[in-house]
């Protein structure tokens, strides 16, 4: 399961957001019940460019195996304080035209709605580039 982690510090390295969340991935217990034992598959850091408003935004995206251990990730994790900022940690959803709300679920999706989900509906003019390695601060980007 992928999860999502919201408005990350612009200083935030990828090896940062990876011991914030194996953090959360450490056995507990819990009234006679114990965690469930998960692994971090992969973790990366997108960028958002918002050329507009100039500004930039950081999120992390992580994959966590199984899903209940991601789920307990969520639980632990969203809302708390990661390098001076509170982030929001959540499931992520890929966008899809075939799961497009906008259309019947039995209509295929048509051309318009095609060429709506070719870019992002809210901002259309940001872009995004998913950062493998390196440090999220402008100008320090280390190459993969």
């Amino acid at each position: 399961m992928e999860v999502f982690i919201r408005r990350l510090p612009n200083s935030t390295t990828r090896l940062d957001l990876m011991q914030f969340l194996s953090s959360a991935l450490k056995p507990r217990w819990y009234l006679l019940q114990f965690s469930p034992l998960g692994k971090l598959i992969q973790c990366d850091i997108c960028r958002i460019d918002d050329p507009l408003n100039d500004k930039v935004e950081y999120h992390g995206i992580a994959q966590i195996e199984p899903p209940s251990a991601a789920l307990n990730i969520i639980r632990r994790l969203n809302g708390e304080i990661f390098k001076t900022k509170k982030v929001e940690v959540r499931k992520y959803f890929r966008r899809s035209i075939n799961r497009d709300r906008r259309h019947l679920e039995s209509a295929p999706p048509t051309q318009n709605i095609i060429d709506q989900r070719k870019q992002d509906r809210r901002r259309p003019y940001i872009q995004t580039k998913l950062l493998h390695a390196g440090i999220t601060s402008n100008g320090h980007l280390s190459p993969n």
